[in-house]
């Protein structure tokens, strides 16, 4: 059917439009096609018109166009109105939407269900309710077994009512039959046939030292609970974290790793701009000990913690103490890093008195708990006298807060039972006074560094949802504050905190119910909080600062330094606490933000400090953590497409050279401590001569199995094309397994352990590394096998990324070239001018170097350096130059650049120190993993 041109009906359409005749015509034509997403709103707002014939007027025709014409400008102002409205389910910002609000009215605020109702009626779109209804009422699947649970649930606890009304119920103890009518104060009933039956109390035994139990779960809980246990917040971070999953939990505890919105860089600004992140840290280990105070400090002694002259405030009480612990046999391997948090001494000038019985807390991370926990329990037996060991696991939580406006929310959150208006003497400092007199501190780390403060607080319950308080503005309580941190009475007029008292903390976990609360809030006048009672719960806190200063050496920019609240307080109320905490009106008109296990860890990267456990690999627990992402990397590059992952073997490091160092998915200390000859008896994972003819065993020689410390590789480099074709499609058969298989399969690979640490791979503190570096007559200790934890800046362009091998600068007498070209990739400074030597030469980098060298490297930077990729860019040094691995490395948000924290080998860094190398500033060279490039970098001790 031929279409016709509406500018001239007779004549035939054509397919082709006609070129443009000038440019104007052809700007006009652009414009027109720029405007494309007006085109909803012109098309609502264009009226549908009636024109009157020429000629007479026909009444009733021109009265019918008109009332067309009124009744098409009616609807095009409803289709103009609605033309670009949006959705009740779309008013909410973006971290408060849920894919089901479109359809499920109970999704949105409740300020907007009355117009996400109306817009659903109009749309006829079934709601939440109408589902379930459809569905029934047990629904399908998981919801079907949920409602089946129930009822067997109920089922059992009506036949235990009934057994316990009957007094069957059996007990531990003697059963003693008691006749109602020999009972003093009772009168003999005629129709009493049954007998009394009374349960004597067990005997209390020597408490020893025993692991504690985790709070028993509510029963339509328990379940889920069995074979790991929930934070105190667990309600508040499942529907807004991403957990871990329910079948493999860490620590185990089911921990938040990261919220479900975007987070990476509002935390970063939260943290060091304005506002506060927070986060759940219960499960954090406590360990208590308590014996004579020269007990204690033989115990702290052994475990590596030096006891001197300087600790004097910590161990009075009124700081914390962060430090690494050893164990107590050779060869002494770093167990974690620890806090310890002494109690005040009862009365004072009682420090002095080693004699006198003192507490002491021991907190560390949880994947070290076990290994310290031996150590503890062994060298508090030997003590003599004894001390005596006790797990807090599970009646210490605890809560960590960082950004400018955390020491607000906390003293918004945290109102203390006894009111600094109420004390007598006025002039006398308590702890009160001074926590109230916080108000205005945008970082902690402007008190005394490991500041403690222990006190009781009220039932943060009264005061929620809580209200911005007032900050100082006047000048005379800025210097009231300049003045108390200055001074800071805590010194000497601590109490001994009712934290440390398990009978308070006790006390203060018994909460009143949250009916009687919201009772007491409703006969509160409007806008106030109801007055404290008598009967009202006290509930013991400790508060103490972790200050983490960032790195300020003369290579790296200098930040200000950071630092975080950590809270202590009682098990079962730290959920209370979190909700008046995360849900405080901040000043600056927004909340703190929640964080998991990755913010944290990126927190810790941009300040260039150290994250246990993925920072110390020459741990226990930093061992199981790289075992444990070793097979979360190997997983990944196995999903993805065969042309589109990385073939490590294939790898040119320049020179004739191919082929990954060590396994591109993981940071591969074997090869680096144990050498090269402890790769030849594997292959791949499997040792040589072993034919793998069935697809299971193809999938065991492609996974990452570790055999007596050998190296982990995908396939050797002499494997032929048809092997890596074959390879390929076993691999693409793999993706797709059926289900029997893919269950025995990850059922087996959950059975397989994890490589065995290395023998002789040992982590050393920074301080025990630096020690080494610096001049001694003393003989120098074996070190093969120890690394230490160190911090990585790029001096050029590039990210590192976790894996990336760190290589020392060649020796200038084996490869001169070599060495010479990487250093032209150094920046020179730029130095203050010298009126009196106008063309004075650059300053040399070291004391040795020559004159002509520092003119050749000036003439060097005035050309343009070489470029990575270029054929003049140097190429990465050899196997024999590698001294460690990059655990962890990103764009770095608070530098403006690519850093890293990584590991080294003291050995190799040390032999360097002893040739006189170390004059170029610890350079080295950082080429991530499955890359050919290597950057220009430096390190330095954390």
């Amino acid at each position: 059917m031929a279409q016709t041109n509406p500018a001239n009906p007779t004549a035939p359409s054509k397919k082709r439009k006609a070129p443009p005749q000038n440019n104007t015509a052809q700007q006009h034509k652009k414009q027109k096609t720029t405007s494309h997403h007006r085109a909803r709103q012109r098309d609502a707002r264009t009226l549908s018109t009636q024109t009157a014939p020429s000629g007479s007027l026909d009444v009733d025709k021109f009265v019918a166009a008109r009332e067309f014409e009124i009744h098409a400008l009616e609807q095009g102002m409803q289709r103009s109105k609605k033309a670009l409205n949006r959705r009740a389910f779309q008013q909410v910002p973006k971290e408060l939407r849920r894919r089901t609000a479109s359809h499920d009215v109970r999704r949105v605020p409740k300020r907007l269900r009355g117009r996400a109702g109306r817009e659903m009626v109009e749309d006829n779109t079934p709601t939440g309710k109408e589902r379930e209804r459809e569905k029934g009422r047990k629904g399908k699947g998981k919801m079907r077994l949920r409602v089946e649970t129930v009822k067997k649930l109920r089922a059992l606890g009506a036949r235990k009512r009934e057994d316990r009304v009957k007094g069957d119920g059996d007990g531990d103890g003697k059963v003693t039959v008691v006749d109602p009518a020999a009972t003093d104060g009772l009168a003999a009933r005629p129709d009493t046939t049954e007998k009394t039956v009374v349960k004597t109390r067990c005997p209390r035994t020597k408490k020893a030292a025993s692991l504690a139990k985790p709070p028993v779960p509510k029963a339509k809980f328990r379940k889920r609970q069995a074979h790991k246990s929930w934070l105190p917040t667990h309600g508040f971070h499942a529907k807004r974290a991403h957990m871990t999953p329910p079948s493999a939990p860490l620590w185990r505890f089911a921990v938040p790793l990261t919220p479900t919105q975007k987070s990476y860089r509002p935390t970063h600004r939260a943290s060091h701009e304005r506002g506060a992140v927070a986060w759940d840290t219960s499960y954090m280990a406590t360990i208590g000990l308590e014996g004579q105070q020269r007990s204690v400090e033989g115990v702290l002694k052994a475990l590596g913690v030096e006891v001197g002259v300087k600790g004097e405030k910590w161990r009075r009480g009124t700081r914390v103490l962060e430090t690494f612990v050893l164990e107590r046999e050779e060869p002494h391997e770093l167990i974690a890093p620890v806090t310890v948090v002494w109690c005040v001494a009862d009365g004072a000038g009682t420090v002095e008195d080693r004699k006198v019985k003192r507490k002491c807390w021991l907190r560390v991370h949880p994947s070290a708990f076990f290994q310290l926990w031996e150590e503890v329990v062994r060298l508090g037996k030997v003590a003599k006298p004894s001390v005596s060991v006790e797990d807090l696991r599970f009646e210490i939580g605890s809560i960590e807060i960082t950004g400018p406006g955390s020491t607000e929310a906390l003293l918004g959150a945290l109102w203390p039972s006894r009111r600094p208006d109420d004390s007598t003497e006025e002039e006398t400092p308590s702890v009160e006074k001074t926590w109230t007199g916080l108000a205005g501190v945008t970082n902690p780390s402007m008190l005394p560094a490991g500041a403690l403060l222990g006190f009781n607080i009220q039932d943060p319950r009264l005061h929620h949802p809580p209200m911005t308080i007032s900050l100082p503005k006047s000048q005379e309580d800025q210097n009231k504050l300049l003045e108390l941190l200055a001074t800071w009475p805590m010194n000497m007029t601590q109490q001994p905190p009712h934290l440390f008292n398990s009978s308070s903390r006790s006390q203060g976990s018994k909460l009143p119910s949250q009916k009687s609360i919201n009772r007491r809030k409703s006969l509160a006048p409007p806008g106030s909080y109801p007055p404290p009672s008598s009967t009202d719960p006290s509930i013991p806190v400790l508060l103490y600062t972790t200050n983490t200063p960032s790195p300020t050496t003369k290579h790296t920019s200098t930040t200000p330094s950071s630092s975080s609240w950590t809270l202590l307080a009682p098990w079962k109320t730290i959920q209370p606490l979190w909700y008046s905490i995360i849900y405080y009106p901040l000043s600056t008109g927004q909340q703190p933000r929640f964080g998991g296990l990755k913010e944290m860890q990126q927190l810790a990267f941009e300040g260039g400090r150290a994250w246990f456990p993925a920072d110390f690999p020459g741990t226990k627990a930093g061992w199981e953590w790289e075992c444990k992402e070793r097979g979360r990397r190997w997983e990944e590059w196995r999903r993805r497409p065969s042309g589109k992952r990385v073939v490590f073997e294939r790898v040119d490091l320049g020179e004739g050279k191919k082929g990954e160092v060590g396994v591109g998915w993981a940071c591969d200390w074997e090869r680096l401590v144990g050498g090269v000859e402890a790769e030849d008896s594997v292959v791949g994972g499997v040792v040589e001569g072993e034919e793998n003819n069935d697809e299971s065993a193809e999938e065991t020689n492609n996974k990452p199995v570790r055999n007596n410390g050998g190296e982990q590789t995908e396939k050797t480099s002499d494997v032929s094309v048809e092997e890596k074709s074959k390879e390929k499609a076993d691999l693409t058969h793999d993706r797709k397994p059926e289900k029997k298989n893919d269950k025995s399969q990850n059922k087996v690979e959950s059975e397989t352990p994890p490589p065995l640490k290395p023998s002789n791979l040992t982590h050393l503190t920074s301080a025990q590394a630096l020690a080494l570096l610096k001049p001694s007559s003393n003989p120098i200790p074996d070190l093969k096998g120890k690394i230490t934890t160190i911090r990585l800046t790029l001096l050029t362009r590039g990210v590192p990324q976790t894996c990336a091998r760190i290589y020392r600068l060649p020796a200038a007498s084996a490869q001169p070239e070599l060495r010479a070209a990487w250093l032209t990739l150094l920046p020179i400074t730029k130095h203050a001018k010298n009126n009196s030597k106008k063309h004075a030469l650059p300053k040399p980098r070291f004391k040795n170097e020559a004159p002509h060298t520092v003119q050749q490297r000036l003439a060097r930077s005035l050309l343009e350096p070489p470029r990575a990729g270029d054929d003049n860019y140097p190429t990465c040094p050899g196997e024999e130059d590698l001294i460690g691995f990059v655990t962890t490395g990103n764009f770095n948000l608070a530098e403006g650049q690519g850093t890293g924290v990584g590991c080294l080998l003291v050995q190799k860094v040390v032999e360097d120190a002893n040739e006189g190398k170390t004059g170029e500033g610890r350079l080295c060279v950082i080429r991530n993993a499955g890359t050919t490039v290597g950057r220009l970098g430096r390190w330095d001790f954390v």
